[in-house]
């Protein structure tokens, strides 16, 4: 998969989250995409590329009142750019 300026992606590799679909945003509780909307622009690792590879996956873990919260996203690829191949 390639990320926003063509460069190739992989699972593993870190990542800056340019965009996040708004579409997805106004599906969410409100408390939930709070969380979400505090992953613009920061770093996280690529858990996952779908199998068609149209699609990078990126998670996080957060505490909050209720517990632990897992969230994450699926990516098109202008929707994010890489920042550090990871072992290669």
């Amino acid at each position: 998969m390639k990320d926003k300026h063509g460069k190739i992606v992989e699972v593993g590799d870190l990542i800056r989250v340019l965009e996040i679909y708004e579409g997805f945003l106004n599906t969410l509780p409100e408390d939930e995409r709070i969380l979400h909307e505090e992953m613009l622009h920061q770093k996280y690792v690529v858990d996952e590329i779908l199998e068609d590879s149209t699609k990078a996956s990126v998670s996080f873990f957060k505490d909050t009142a209720e517990g632990v919260y897992h969230g994450g996203l699926y990516m098109l690829s202008h929707e994010f750019e890489i920042v550090r191949k990871v072992g290669r």
